[in-house]
């Protein structure tokens, strides 16, 4: 039965991946199909024969060579352990040091301000996990199809050539930069060799390391911020062009406009952090009048959001981030993900 089992689903998981990705799927499908085939059938010998020796040497025999063969020593993995030493949560590196010191000066109520680190090595996009560094590109992640057409990046950064633009984020001086909040760089090279459109002092370069040019973006946004202003705006036609003219610190660009807007005025207003969490954020927010509470954080159709402890709903703001209305007045935001409650909503209003 699970040899019948694993056979079925391999063989549809095939089907589905020459229909999704085309004729380069079959290779790694295929691989996964005989791993299995081969798993089953040394799970009925060891079953066959009962007998513990046999059964270590067989099982033994096929995890070494499914890792020999699946994830042998190569350009990124057989190397000696010091290669990694960056990724220790005690490491002495003097970059990531310089990164940790620079974010705690730069440390807000409003701020959370993210890095990049580009074309130092394969690992290094992977520090953000071991030292709680909000990496902009995460090592190999899944992306959400906005942010991989918004930011024009591949899968990876681990070579200068990786880092490419596109016109929503076509430099490190530009309004997309500023919304993600990047405020720190650091690249294996010179950072004119990544980003050949910069001049002289658009970035401040702060410390050449062993291992990086580290580079201050002093324009970077705010993670939360109270913004006066709405603007209506094709979310597509920006990404596909660019940033418009508009202050993302005066006017909030929406595709969706709510069904009722409160009415705007010129104001002022304040938003501060209360706790920040993967699946949870508060925010404190006061205005002298109506507007609206942008959080730089990628939306999604599962986050939910209250003001007050009552629903509000969630705007997708600025081509990729979330924005809720606020009334004139001090009021306490949460942002809660339900990724349970959002597929079941989602379901059932395709199947209405």
């Amino acid at each position: 039965p699970a040899l019948f089992l694993g056979t079925v689903l391999s063989a549809l998981a095939l089907a589905i991946g020459v229909l999704v990705r085309g004729a380069g799927a079959p290779t790694p499908v295929l691989r996964g199909l005989l791993l299995a085939a081969a798993a089953s059938a040394a799970l009925l010998l060891v079953r066959r024969f009962r007998h513990p020796l046999i059964a270590a040497l067989v099982l033994g025999t096929l995890v070494t060579a499914d890792v020999a063969w699946n994830n042998g020593p190569n350009e990124s993995t057989g190397l000696p352990p010091a290669t990694y030493d960056a990724l220790r949560p005690d490491t002495n590196n003097e970059t990531v040091r310089l990164l940790k010191d620079k974010l705690q000066e730069t440390a807000a109520p409003d701020r959370r301000d993210r890095v990049e680190m580009i074309g130092i090595g394969y690992h290094w996009p992977n520090l953000g996990l071991s030292h709680r560094i909000e990496h902009l590109f995460g090592q190999n992640p899944l992306r959400l199809r906005d942010f991989a057409r918004a930011t024009g990046v591949g899968d990876t950064v681990a070579v200068p050539d990786q880092r490419t633009f596109a016109p929503f984020y076509p430099s490190y001086r530009s309004t997309g930069a500023d919304l993600f909040g990047v405020r720190f760089i650091a690249t294996g090279v010179p950072v004119e060799q990544i980003d050949r459109s910069l001049r002289p002092g658009d970035l401040t370069l702060i410390a050449r390391t062993a291992d990086a040019y580290v580079y201050e973006n002093p324009r970077a946004l705010p993670r939360v911020m109270f913004v006066p202003s709405v603007r209506a705006a094709d979310f597509d036609a920006i990404i596909r062009s660019g940033w418009p003219d508009a202050d993302p610190r005066e006017v909030v660009l929406l595709e969706d406009m709510p069904a009722t807007v409160p009415p705007m005025a010129a104001g002022s207003g304040a938003a501060s952090i209360v706790s920040y969490g993967n699946i949870r954020v508060e925010v404190d927010v006061e205005a002298s009048a109506n507007g609206f509470l942008l959080l730089n954080d990628a939306w999604h159709p599962w986050w939910r959001a209250e003001v007050d402890g009552r629903p509000a709903p969630l705007l997708k703001a600025n081509v990729l981030f979330r924005a809720v209305a606020i009334p004139a007045g001090r009021h306490r935001v949460h942002f809660r993900f339900a990724p349970f409650l959002g597929a079941w909503e989602q379901l059932k209003a395709k199947l209405h």
